[in-house]
């Protein structure tokens, strides 16, 4: 699997389509920081709903950086849709927790904190800026070309659900119920599980990332499952 890892890291690095996520997402966290000193919970919040707009879009361009044929041979190679999937995903997240990593530790390197991070606020930061992370490549499996024919198409559905799953405890509050809470990414209670992790209990934290950390399970779950059929339907 470390060589597949890398065989996607050399092939997505090549084609450059890394930059313009990449560097979007960068770009974005060095303007919430061009002031300071800045709050530190409130911070780590926008820049946590960054990074998921950023792997979001990061998963759209790592999964469709590949030509048909390209995949297919790879595909064949390996014998099974499901391992190059999961060396797929593999090297999204190794992507995204180096994002995740540069994203959490520049505003402490450069001071640009009112006062001192410590090591609880950290591991929570950590942990949701990868959860976040995690979750904008689970939903980008979904929108990639041999899913969606169509580029305007995936990108218009990214832009619906990122905006959804951000607004989303004003649309809970317009709809009350269990629904809303099941369907929409789990993107605002763990921005507002960062934003008040100060007064939270540790318990309603946890049961935030929890929540994004089933929801991501899910998906990518089913996203193997339909993978797996596809292996079954070429052997019949």
């Amino acid at each position: 699997m470390r060589s597949l890892i890398a065989y996607f890291l050399r092939s997505y690095t090549f084609s450059q389509r890394y930059f313009a996520p990449v560097a979007g997402t960068l770009i974005a966290v060095l303007i919430l920081y061009s002031y300071k000193p800045n709050p530190v919970m409130n911070s780590y919040a926008a820049s946590a709903v960054m990074l998921f707009v950023g792997c979001s879009w990061l998963g759209l361009s790592f999964l469709n950086h590949q030509q048909a044929v390209q995949r297919q041979v790879a595909v064949v190679h390996l014998r099974s849709a499901v391992k190059h999937s999961i060396g797929e995903m593999l090297t999204m997240g190794v992507l995204t927790l180096l994002l995740s990593l540069v994203i959490v530790l520049y505003p402490i390197v450069t001071g640009n904190f009112s006062d001192p991070v410590g090591g609880y606020r950290l591991f929570l930061a950590l942990a949701g800026h990868a959860l976040l992370g995690f979750l904008g490549i689970a939903i980008s499996l979904y929108l990639q070309s041999s899913w969606v024919s169509k580029n305007s198409y995936a990108a218009g559905s990214m832009l619906i659900i990122i905006t959804l799953s951000i607004g989303g405890t004003k649309l809970q509050e317009l709809v009350p119920g269990p629904v809303m809470p099941i369907l929409l990414p789990p993107v605002s209670p763990v921005m507002d599980a960062l934003m008040n992790a100060d007064d939270l209990p540790a318990s309603s934290l946890l049961g935030s990332f929890a929540h994004a950390l089933a929801y991501i399970s899910v998906l990518i779950c089913f996203y193997l499952y339909r993978t797996s059929r596809m292996d079954v339907n070429k052997n019949l």
